[in-house]
Order: structure tokens, then C-alpha cells, then sequence
């Protein structure tokens, strides 16, 4: 895709949000607004490999009952480094009871600048499991997918165990550990303790792996991570 292509199309996704932006304004002014942000900072290892790695984790929204602006940053860092910074700004509109609609802007810092445009749907499902999908167009043209399930069982009233499942897709190759279809897995345990609703410590367990890697790419591994886990 060219400069100018690429450049229409991050241009493109700006006014769109702006737009919607802009309608989700005018449609909250009868509403009350609300907001919720959830901050999980925690620090652990990868099995096999040496140093520590820390992660910062952000996910909230303001709005009303209609339309909300949905925000997320995951950053991480290995080695004194950034590896990883993720930034998602989205318009969420109500479709169905629990569920949202969803549009705009992800920006990845790290490992590479990257614009995508943004698409997905985020809700309750049956049983109480949080759904996460979205569809991204890259500012080259490549189409990507994430799919994220996760679900909260109550040992006690303040011991919550949180499973989780995380896929990353592609609609085409992009090189040897990105190929066509389900590229990345991530199998996933939480446990925390909530002294209160507001503030938890948690420790975590996750396995990663790599299903469409090629010989010399990616393999699987496996982290642990502590940290506290604080909401607004």
C-alpha cells in the first residue's frame, strides 16, 4: 500500500472517530455519565529466559448507559526496554443488554509504530464470560484479529480465581512467526485477594504459544507474574 494510501487511511479513521465521537456527545447530553478504569501493574518472569519483566495494564470507559468512549493501554517491559505499548481509543455504542458496538483508533509504540482502524463488539455472554473481539486494518492494509474470553469464579466473597483465553489472528503471512490464521495463544490463570472492591493483589500464571510459527521463530512459553490490581 502506498504513503498516500496509508496516509488517507489513518486519516479516515481520525474523522471517524471524531464523528462518532461528536454523535455519541449529542446522544449522551439526557443521560447521567459514568466511568470505570481498571489499572493492573505487576512485574514476573518468563520461564527460560533471563531478567524480569514488568507490565502496565489499563482498561476503562466514561459514558452513559448508550454510548461510551472505551480506552485500553498494555505497555511491558523486558530488560530495562519497552518491548511492547499498545494504546485502543474507541467509541462504544449500546446494541443489545450488556453488549457494546465499538469503532476507532489503536496505536502500537512498540515493537514498531503502527495505526490500525478499529472494529469489534464487547459484552457479557451466557454464564458471565467477558467477550472481547475486534477486527484491525492495519495502516499497510493487513487484517488482523484478537478474541479474548475470560471469566470471574468466587471462592470466597474476596478470593477470585479468573481464567482467560487470548487469540491473535491474521487474515494473511506476514513473516515466519505471523502466518495465515490463528498465530498466537494465550492460556492464562488470575488470583487475587480484594481487600476491597478497589484494590486487589494478585498473581498470575499464563502459557504462550505459537501455532502457525515456522522453524527458528517463536516457541512456547510460560510466565508468572505478581502484582496489585487497583479499581476506579
Amino acid at each position: 500500500m502506498s504513503k498516500k494510501m496509508r496516509a488517507a487511511l489513518r486519516r479516515a479513521g481520525g474523522a471517524l472517530l471524531l464523528s462518532t465521537m461528536a454523535l455519541g456527545a449529542q446522544a449522551m447530553e439526557d443521560e447521567s455519565i459514568y466511568s470505570y478504569t481498571l489499572v493492573e501493574a505487576g512485574a514476573g518472569k518468563v520461564r527460560g529466559q533471563a531478567g524480569s519483566v514488568q507490565s502496565l495494564a489499563i482498561d476503562g470507559w466514561v459514558g452513559g448507559d448508550f454510548n461510551r468512549l472505551w480506552y485500553s493501554l498494555d505497555a511491558e517491559r523486558r530488560g530495562g526496554r519497552t518491548e511492547a505499548a499498545e494504546l485502543q481509543l474507541l467509541y462504544g455504542r449500546y446494541i443489545a443488554p450488556f453488549w457494546d458496538a465499538q469503532v476507532g483508533l489503536r496505536r502500537d509504540e512498540r515493537p514498531a509504530g503502527r495505526d490500525y482502524l478499529t472494529l469489534g463488539v464487547r459484552g457479557l455472554a451466557p454464564y458471565a464470560f467477558d467477550v472481547d473481539l475486534k477486527l484491525f486494518v492495519r495502516d499497510d492494509g493487513k487484517v488482523f484479529a484478537r478474541t479474548r474470553f475470560e471469566n470471574e469464579f468466587l471462592l470466597t466473597n474476596r478470593f477470585i480465581v479468573t481464567p482467560s483465553l487470548g487469540v491473535e489472528w491474521s487474515a494473511s503471512d506476514i513473516d515466519a512467526t505471523v502466518r495465515r490464521g490463528a498465530y498466537q495463544a494465550d492460556l492464562g490463570v488470575q488470583a487475587r485477594y480484594e481487600f476491597n472492591r478497589r484494590i486487589a493483589p494478585y498473581l498470575g500464571l499464563s502459557r504462550t504459544f505459537y501455532p502457525r510459527a515456522q522453524s527458528g521463530g517463536e516457541v512456547a512459553a510460560t510466565q508468572w507474574r505478581a502484582g496489585m490490581r487497583v479499581l476506579f
